[in-house]
């Protein structure tokens, strides 16, 4: 089962008990009765929490909920019974997949580290460990912790909204109500006050341009005195911090059911109820993307609440949450434009700082997992075949990406895993064939394509 969200566990919380059970027993209903997909799209049109995609405008009254819910179950029972819905056939089968062994490390945390990218080489930062900005390395395939800006701020910990690294030198990210900067260069912090109203907080946040100090923020605003905790409206401001004073400089509306994500000098508005996407430049004024004329090309074809965007490469996975696959969609010429369905229902896809490697969470079964796709131009899809690292998750703040050379970092307790993915980490995997592929990256997407092409699927190993 995928984690629920916050305000999904909010609105599980105003539903009555016997509504709960209903639901429950039509989920299971669903998934080993009928064929999936089918039952899960009608009853995610009744309770849209139950398909991932619950936001603000859709938080609406549960008191007929039992009769809807009788009702659809009888539909569902109709479906069965008269041979339902095809099964969906994805591109990629997370069965075959091949193992990647980490290195583990134990650590003296009580809860997962929070963990982000930062401008060191072969290290991850966290700033959930002795109110500090800390940087953990791994020289050597060992583990070193350094401590940075100690007590600069009367509390750092607690998680954050974070970013990429801005510059070379500089990081930052949001909490609450506040936004920080860290010079590692300098030795000196920023903390700026974004929002001033008890009643507003940050929500999400991209880099607008690093040299100008610009900042969009998405700023979630309750109304005053209202006890609806739906209550509230969302915008995104463009704040300017090149004066060390936070400077309006644009703020546009974020209406309700949307989601955002920004790729390279894009922002892109995604409207999955209405099914439209608006795209905006780094001034936060109209332009345009070529995902947005894919996706309104292919409306029918596709249905998402997230995604993400290739940081190089002219594809974006659409994340389909319980209700549709997730889905590959690209805008190459030359190349199938038909969106593809990849598997069934993967979360938290993130792909590497050099755009070769993708994480993910497949949540399909009952214990969620963590898998590895390496990206190339090569495959048909971009995408080769999954590589199992663990049969556990990671949260999505709990993991990040180091560079020089590429690791995937990520913490669920008192262990921290790392899978380090150059030539010199995965001889035991390569064999004699190490000294014939430049990286580890080549030879994974070399033996992925010879099994392609003489059996007409990918897999390695299987």
């Amino acid at each position: 089962m995928r984690e629920m969200t916050d305000k999904e566990k909010l609105h599980r919380r105003f539903i009555p008990a016997s509504i709960t059970k209903l639901l429950t027993g039509s989920y299971l209903f669903s998934h080993f009765v009928i064929p999936a997909k089918a039952g899960i799209q009608a009853l995610s049109n009744w309770f849209p929490a139950f398909a991932g995609k619950t936001t603000e405008d859709e938080m609406t009254s549960v008191g007929n909920s039992s009769m809807r819910l009788l009702i659809v179950l009888i539909c569902l029972i109709s479906t069965h019974a008269y041979g339902g819905s095809k099964k969906m056939e994805y591109l990629y089968d997370l069965k075959e997949a091949v193992t990647l062994e980490p290195q583990s490390y134990k650590i003296d945390a009580s809860d997962p580290l929070s963990l982000f990218t930062v401008p060191m080489d072969n290290a991850v930062g966290t700033n959930d460990i002795r109110n500090a900005i800390s940087i953990i390395s791994f020289p050597k395939g060992k583990i070193d912790i350094e401590h940075y800006f100690k007590r600069a701020i009367d509390d750092v910990q607690g998680g954050g909204t974070y970013l990429p690294v801005i510059t070379q030198d500089l990081i930052g990210f949001g909490q609450m109500r506040a936004f920080y900067l860290f010079n590692f260069k300098r030795k000196i912090h920023e903390e700026y006050r974004i929002v001033g109203s008890l009643d507003d907080s940050i929500e999400n946040i991209a880099i607008a341009d690093a040299k100008r100090r610009r900042f969009i923020f998405e700023i979630e605003s309750h109304r005053h005195g209202s006890q609806d905790p739906w209550d509230f409206t969302k915008s995104l401001q463009l704040i300017d911090l090149y004066t060390r004073k936070v400077n309006l400089v644009k703020k546009v509306s974020k209406g309700k059911g949307s989601i955002w994500t920004k790729s390279q000098d894009r922002l892109l508005l995604w409207y999955f109820k209405k099914k439209e996407m608006q795209v905006f430049d780094m001034n936060l004024e109209p332009t345009q993307h070529p995902l947005a004329d894919a996706v309104t090309m292919n409306k029918d074809k596709v249905d998402f609440s997230r995604f993400v965007l290739h940081p190089q490469l002219p594809f974006a996975v659409l994340y389909g949450g319980t209700r549709m696959p997730d889905t590959l969609i690209n805008w190459e010429k030359g190349r199938n434009i038909i969106p593809q369905p990849i598997l069934e229902d993967g979360d938290h896809y993130v792909f590497s700082p050099d755009g070769k490697w993708v994480i993910f969470k497949d949540d399909s079964t009952n214990k969620s997992k963590t898998y590895l796709m390496p990206v190339s131009e090569k495959y048909p899809n971009y995408l080769g075949s999954p590589i199992l690292l663990l049969n556990d998750y990671f949260n999505a703040k709990n993991f990040a990406w180091t560079t020089n050379p590429t690791s995937f970092v990520g913490n669920n307790g008192r262990t921290l895993y790392r899978w380090e993915l150059t030539k010199e980490a995965q001889k035991s995997v390569m064999g004699n064939e190490a000294d014939k592929s430049p990286t580890f990256h080549d030879y994974i997407v070399a033996k992925d394509l010879e099994k392609l092409t003489k059996e007409k699927k990918q897999g390695l190993g299987k």
